[in-house]
């Protein structure tokens, strides 16, 4: 079977990078027999070099009884041990210590050959750090390429890149795919602050904006409050979003392509570990499609459940992540946390494939003004006020969108029967830290203790979030 296997993929060989056959409807639909076998070769082959080049993934897999020199089916690949944001901050702490670098000690490359690191937002603890090497990158601008052509960006455009480019993962490295692509690149980067960056719209007249939603909706909101300039008026064909819940919301959608004076807007993401992009929405604007099929595996995980399932029409779980090709620190069956429904069926831009959208964080995460918000991370917050407060924190919905306006209602449950002064204080107390930490403004009400009742969900665990009526 082995054999079988291997000698169909030598002669489906891997894509080139130049190659529109990624295209190709085998190519796409994760059920196709030859996408699995070209699957199926490329995992093996990551999976080997980071057993035979890292000790980290030797232990770990050795400790979970898998050896990918006997890797014979995508079946067991369900038996290898998973990676998670946790693990990776760990052996990212250890490296840093042990090795002077932040990559982790699941670094599978000569460190000498990384030339770019990237980080995360830090949002819910310390930054995870990424690492590309001269091929990482070559990687994810032909996955760039593809994106910006589903979206119909041309080389020659004038695009401002108003997205965070300050070691953010999805900022320098954007601009580099954007050039490689052969854009006219306006790299002001969002860190100038709403009305620089509307300045520069004014100045250069740009075709394409690429940032989050949320500033985007800054943009319009600071224009038309505070400067008095209307955006609608500035040609933008197309606004490119990215980064946080919003670009599929078509409230949201609405919102932007009204004040971008009819813009198109288009949705893009990547997977945690990837070289991405490899999700982008397409002229149908129906879900995002999965375009590198050849360059990231994804499992569909049922938490609760505890296993794979299948990738079938309306199926909801959490995708996995694992990269076939990237050199620097490779992340094997990585769970990323976002909870996703998927899209079988057909597209009428005639791709195949899966399509998704995003229901949110597998712990629920909120977007209030920009700022992803973990309910946990404010439930722990809270806790660090032992002695003052039960633990009973609830969080209020206005709706079932992830998107909150501020100020954030936080119920929290006192010890005791506090005076009026204790409650004021421990009131302000509670929304400045917020406010440092969580980079959110919230409204904290105190109930007495015993006023606020706990609420389970199906599976036990406490409520954290409730829906106002």
């Amino acid at each position: 079977m082995i054999e079988e296997i291997v000698t169909v993929n030598l002669l489906v060989g891997n894509m080139n990078m130049n190659d529109s056959s990624w295209k190709n409807t085998e190519r796409l639909d994760l059920n196709s027999l030859e996408l699995k076998k070209m699957q199926f070769k490329m995992l093996k082959k990551q999976l080997t070099r980071v057993y035979d080049e890292s000790p980290y993934y030797k232990e770990k897999f050795d400790l979970a009884g898998v050896n990918p020199h006997e890797f014979s089916s995508l079946e067991q690949y369900k038996d290898y041990p998973m990676f998670d944001k946790y693990e990776e901050r760990e052996s990212q702490a250890l490296s840093l210590k042990e090795q002077g670098h932040p990559l982790g000690m699941h670094l599978t490359c000569n460190i000498r050959d990384v030339n770019r690191m990237s980080a995360s937002s830090g949002t819910t603890g310390t930054p995870s750090f990424q690492g590309h090497t001269a091929n990482d990158r070559k990687i994810i601008e032909r996955n760039f390429t593809r994106m910006a052509k589903m979206t119909g960006l041309r080389a020659g455009d004038k695009v401002l890149m108003a997205g965070v480019m300050s070691m953010w993962v999805a900022g320098l490295p954007t601009v580099d795919a954007l050039l490689s692509y052969g854009a006219n690149v306006i790299p002001i980067g969002g860190l100038v602050g709403s009305a620089k960056v509307i300045e520069m719209i004014q100045l250069t007249r740009p075709e394409v904006i690429i940032c989050t939603p949320s500033f985007a909706r800054q943009l319009l909101k600071k224009s038309k409050t505070e400067l008095n300039i209307d955006l609608s008026q500035f040609c933008v064909r197309k606004l490119v979003v990215y980064g946080e819940p919003g670009g599929s919301v078509p409230e949201i959608v609405k919102e932007l392509s009204e004040g971008f004076g009819g813009a198109e807007i288009f949705d893009m993401s990547g997977g945690t570990g990837c070289l991405n992009p490899i999700f982008a929405q397409c002229s149908e604007h129906d879900g995002m499609h999965f375009i590198a099929p050849d360059s990231a595996y994804i499992e569909l995980y049922d938490r609760n459940a505890g296993k794979v399932i299948p990738f079938e029409d309306g199926a909801v779980g959490e995708f996995v992540y694992t990269d076939f090709d990237r050199e620097c620190g490779p992340l094997i069956r990585f769970m990323d946390g976002d909870k996703m429904r998927v899209n079988m069926k057909p597209c009428k831009c005639g791709l195949a494939g899966m399509r998704f959208e995003i229901l949110g964080r597998v712990d629920d995460m909120l977007l209030i003004k920009g700022v992803n918000v973990f309910p946990s991370a404010v439930r722990d917050l809270v806790m660090s006020f032992q002695g003052e407060v039960t633990g009973n924190v609830r969080i209020v919905k206005g709706s079932d969108s992830p998107v909150i306006e501020p100020p954030m209602i936080v119920k929290v449950e006192c010890v005791g029967e506090p005076d009026s002064k204790a409650l004021a204080e421990l009131k302000q107390r509670l929304e400045t830290i917020i406010q440092r930490q969580l980079r959110f403004k919230a409204n904290i009400v105190l109930f007495y203790e015993g006023e606020l009742p706990m609420e389970y969900g199906a599976t036990g665990k406490i409520k954290l979030l409730e829906t106002s009526s």
